[in-house]
């Protein structure tokens, strides 16, 4: 996994979620969750958090795609990124 496009994907999914003044505490607090279990990873190959499994990240996205389609966005480049990386 490429290290510099990770830490730039997660800096825009930060800065989405600062933006996002209209999001709900419940989805904010999931999202940095994400954030954080992303910046977790390492190349130990351990297991992959239940936070950033494709299917899941793939659901928030899609709910996120009509009222935040930046931060909708942002969390489809991060899916691709887990992807390339074989998570």
């Amino acid at each position: 996994m490429n290290s510099e496009t990770m830490k730039k994907t997660l800096e825009a999914l930060r800065q989405e979620l600062a933006r996002a003044s209209a999001l709900d505490e419940k989805s904010r607090q999931h999202l940095q969750d994400i954030v954080r279990d992303a910046e977790g990873l390492g190349p130990s190959g351990g297991s992959t958090p239940h936070t950033l499994h494709p299917h899941s990240l793939e659901e928030l996205a899609v709910g996120f795609e009509i009222e935040h389609p930046t931060l909708a966005a942002v969390l489809h480049e991060l899916i691709d990124l887990l992807a390339k990386a074989g998570l």
